[in-house]
């Protein structure tokens, strides 16, 4: 039976360079996103550089509960057998919450909390004996604190990062090895770019390059790891936050969230 590795949000950044680190170490790959262009050219690209493994597209948008069923329904009819699931797609609605438009609130709830947790689930479940399962799913070091100007990426990424740890302890004798992985910036678009530049050299420091995360998690997954906050700037960032309040972060993040997007004209 031919296994295959499932990436969500295939067609970013992060979502190419696990594409491409899990072909070079000779995974079959499944690709989804919302894309239809942009999978078929990674697709592409893949196949002309890697001819021994096997590479299929289908479009899903996380967000749509029907769309993730068809996608499952595709899945279960092409007896096409997951082992290996990247969580990595996502939305971030950024700037003031009463000027993100209703679209942007349920999306980003919808794509990073509910389609994800389903995804996850409905995979576990499709397991038909009880063969190794690796997941990794991409949180953000964003959901370690209350994030104002960004409240509700924030929200959804601490959710994420919660439910997939407790995953992992409760399904830790059902053979299935759950990463969650907490990057800060990474410069996948040139929003992103903007956006870590906005910060200064805090921003240069504690972000990351996609092919740097990439492949860190999947060391990572391969050593059981369940909780992955990249560079030590960043683990020590983390390990100062707990010794302040939720009042006092939010305080110190807004402000300087608050004047990093007055840069990009974001406020």
């Amino acid at each position: 039976m031919a296994y295959y590795t499932l990436i969500t949000g295939a067609t970013g950044g992060l979502g190419n360079a696990f594409a491409f680190a899990c072909a070079e170490k000779g995974h079959n790959l499944i690709l989804t996103g919302t894309n239809t262009l942009k999978l078929e050219s990674i697709t592409k690209r893949i196949v002309d550089n890697y001819k021994n493994i096997k590479v299929v597209s289908k479009t899903c948008d996380l967000s749509d509960e029907k769309d993730r069923k068809q996608f499952i329904d595709y899945l279960n009819q092409e007896e096409l057998s997951v082992n290996f699931l990247i969580n990595n797609a996502g939305y971030i609605a950024e700037g003031e919450f009463l000027r993100h438009t209703d679209e942007e609130v349920i999306k980003t709830i919808r794509v990073n909390c509910e389609g994800t947790v389903d995804i996850t689930q409905k995979i576990i479940k499709a397991r038909k004996d009880n063969s190794l399962l690796r997941i990794i799913t991409v949180s953000s070091m964003a959901g370690d604190y209350p994030m104002p100007y960004m409240g509700i990426y924030s929200a959804t990424k601490s959710m994420l990062t919660s439910i997939m740890v407790s995953l992992n302890y409760e399904l830790k004798d059902g053979n299935v090895i759950i990463t969650t992985i907490c990057p800060s910036g990474i410069p996948t678009t040139e929003e992103m770019k903007d956006a870590i530049k906005a910060q200064g050299f805090a921003g240069k420091i504690t972000a990351s390059s996609p092919e740097y995360i990439a492949n860190l998690a999947l060391k990572a997954n391969e050593k059981g790891k369940v909780l992955v906050v990249p560079k030590m700037v960043n683990k020590f960032i983390k390990g100062i936050s707990r010794l302040c309040s939720e009042k006092s972060l939010a305080k110190i993040v807004g402000k300087r969230w608050k004047k990093a997007q007055e840069k990009r004209n974001l406020m």
